[in-house]
């Protein structure tokens, strides 16, 4: 891979697992995150302010595609727009730009319209773009989700709604053939779900199996899972943002089931039921402190 590839928030799930593969690989990258602590001696990393403009222009300095991940967070427009300016201004040759399912400038749920929002700011301006389009990541369930997971009942707001999860070594597989060729891919939305849709009972029925003792699933309001986030420390738009996804999926918008993910990797989804054996008894132990590696 001759391509100079620059990650931007490489130490989320999704940006370490890229990071790791490209590392395997011997590709030409640096990993940029506002914390670099977390990386290998080894691995090429910078760690930089998005929000600090000066900062970006200087990393993005020698960098021919740039694979664009960016934390949640209210500032998510400002991050991008410092980070599509630098781009421009640096001569980079292309960018991929890590979206979400169901990405929309005009919907009426938070993330999404964000996500929305970046997209149009990347397509005017005029650099190639490929956009690749996550479902919920599945390993959510051994990290956000897995304390609750382990006291054996997990609270949230999402009714009887069903998601199509992937995985995110699913993502990553894409994420590496589009850096790879991105040519190929200029002006393609990758939509990338799991093979099917799952309720959260289904989910935890299938985790209780692995886990060996039930995890139930409890629906709540959005008025409890609020004050459950603050009283964890979220701030109030934190708070939103993750509501807003879960009234995605209550609007059903989660549920699609999209063949993009067998079409770009050439093999069928990794499903739950495969994931779940993967990460094995250990991770959902009710007294493990063991953490997952996504």
């Amino acid at each position: 891979m001759k391509e100079r590839i620059l990650i931007t928030g490489a130490t989320g799930k999704m940006g370490r697992e890229l990071v790791r593969r490209l590392d395997g690989r011997q590709a030409r990258f640096v990993a940029a995150s506002h914390d670099a602590s977390v990386f290998d001696p080894e691995v090429r990393h910078r760690q930089v302010d998005l929000g600090v403009r000066s900062l970006v222009e200087e990393v993005m300095k020698e960098t021919d595609i740039l694979f664009l991940n960016l934390p949640i967070s209210e500032s998510m427009l400002v991050y991008a727009q410092n980070a599509i300016i630098a781009a421009k201004n640096s001569a980079v040759r292309f960018v991929v730009f890590n979206s979400i399912l169901g990405a929309d400038a005009d919907s009426q749920f938070l993330l999404h319209r964000m996500y929305g929002q970046i997209e149009e700011m990347v397509r005017d301006s005029r650099l190639p773009l490929a956009v690749i389009r996550p479902n919920h990541f599945m390993q959510s369930f051994v990290s956000r989700h897995a304390d609750s997971i382990r006291q054996g009942a997990l609270f949230l707001p999402e009714g009887e709604s069903k998601s199509s999860y992937v995985d995110v070594r699913d993502v990553v597989d894409v994420a590496l053939k589009v850096v790879e060729n991105p040519w190929l891919y200029e002006n393609r939305v990758i939509n990338l779900t799991g093979p099917e849709a799952l309720s959260l009972e289904e989910i935890l029925g299938k985790v209780s199996k692995v886990a060996g003792y039930q995890v139930r699933y409890v629906p709540v309001t959005e008025e409890a899972a609020k004050h459950g986030l603050l009283r964890d420390g979220h701030s109030v738009w934190m708070a939103e943002a993750f509501l807003s996804t879960h009234r995605a999926a209550r609007e059903g918008m989660t549920a699609w089931i999209h063949p993009c993910n067998h079409e770009v990797r050439g093999v069928a989804p990794r499903n739950f039921d495969g994931f779940c054996s993967e990460m094995g008894t250990s991770l959902f132990h009710p007294y493990s402190l063991r953490q997952a590696s996504l």
